[in-house]
């Protein structure tokens, strides 16, 4: 029987459609299962973006104050922003973020941690209080980012003040190797409780490296800054790696990595343009990809704030070559070009 004649009878063999059924049933399966727990892509930087946040307070009380405080990594200025009324005890507040950036929002002068992607809407706090004295009773968050709202919320209601952001206040630095000693066991604490909630908390994967750097890369950016013009043992200090894409969002990642270069290649002359030139030099050796667009933007923006804006020019034409994407060097051109005008019109 001839091999062609075999084929046919095997597949006219009664057990064969349930077979390939089968498999195609599986092969579905597995493909709907990978859908849908396949964790989505992390945010990114976008710099024209909003955020937009709703607030529903309820309860006996007037209508209250309603803001939200935040900072962007690369213009780094702390801004404030009033809540807007639009109908009966429901506000919203409509953030400029360029990053994913933690925020705090206020009613009255109670806090709540949020955190804030380029372009969501969908977060919504509902609150309920109570008047004299005013005080919240009971925080509910929906939204795409809900769950790590509640993961802030748990962390306030675990640490207080007791941890990494308070440390300045919590420990005196002129001991060292206690306020060193201090700032491990408070991180230590800290990262505990993250791999906790990673457990029982539904985090995104980009989020736990994003927290578990802002924890570490604050600890050693602290530890770097104290121990400016003294002699600390090295062994007390963080060696952290400065080539990191899971810090890409962290604030004091970009601080750490400054100290951090400040310490590697110290000058004498301590001018801006000696300064920018030597740091952005050691730095193209140790950074690639988003790390290294964003601490670039982030040292040339704060020439342009500066005013300084011949060396802002004079370091984009020596090094945006290197930029892995040109939107970073497209933002710097951009706020060059508006902070001209403002010279302008303060001149003119």
């Amino acid at each position: 029987m001839s091999r062609e004649e075999n084929a046919t009878l095997f597949l006219k063999h009664p057990i064969v459609p349930w077979a390939i059924t089968a498999l195609m049933a599986m092969y579905v399966y597995v493909l709907t299962f990978h859908a849908k727990n396949r964790q989505p892509l992390g945010p990114s930087y976008d710099f024209y973006d909003t955020t937009v946040v709703t607030l529903r307070v309820r309860g006996d009380i007037a209508p209250p104050e309603v803001y939200g405080r935040f900072n962007n990594i690369l213009e780094g200025d702390r801004q404030l922003i009033k809540g807007r009324m639009v109908e009966e005890d429901v506000y919203r507040i409509t953030f400029q973020v360029n990053s994913p950036r933690p925020a705090v929002l206020y009613v009255q002068d109670e806090a709540m941690e949020v955190f804030l992607t380029p372009g969501d809407t969908s977060l919504t706090v509902n609150v309920s209080a109570h008047e004299a004295p005013f005080g919240i009773d009971s925080v509910i968050f929906r939204g795409k980012n809900a769950n790590i709202c509640r993961y802030y919320q748990l962390k306030t209601q675990r640490f207080r003040q007791v941890h990494i952001r308070s440390a300045r206040n919590a420990t005196n630095s002129e001991d060292f190797p206690r306020f060193a000693a201090r700032l491990d066991s408070m991180a230590a604490r800290e990262l505990a409780f993250l791999a906790e909630q990673e457990i029982f908390n539904t985090l995104p994967d980009w989020f736990a490296d994003f927290e578990k750097s802002d924890i570490l890369y604050q600890k050693g950016y602290l530890k770097l800054s104290a121990a400016v013009n003294r002699e600390v043992p090295d062994d007390l200090l963080d060696h952290l790696a400065p080539q990191n894409p899971g810090a890409v969002f962290s604030y004091y990642y970009y601080l750490y990595l400054r100290e951090y270069i400040t310490r590697l290649a110290p000058v004498a002359d301590t001018s801006r343009r000696t300064l920018m030139h030597k740091h952005l030099a050691v730095a193209e050796t140790l950074l690639d990809g988003e790390p290294h667009d964003v601490f670039f933007t982030w040292y040339i923006y704060d020439a342009i704030e500066a005013g300084q804006i011949e060396l802002a020019e004079e370091l984009i034409r020596q090094y945006e070559e290197q930029f892995e994407s040109n939107r970073y060097v497209r933002f710097l051109r951009t706020r060059i070009g508006e902070k001209k005008e403002e010279i302008k019109g303060i001149g003119g």
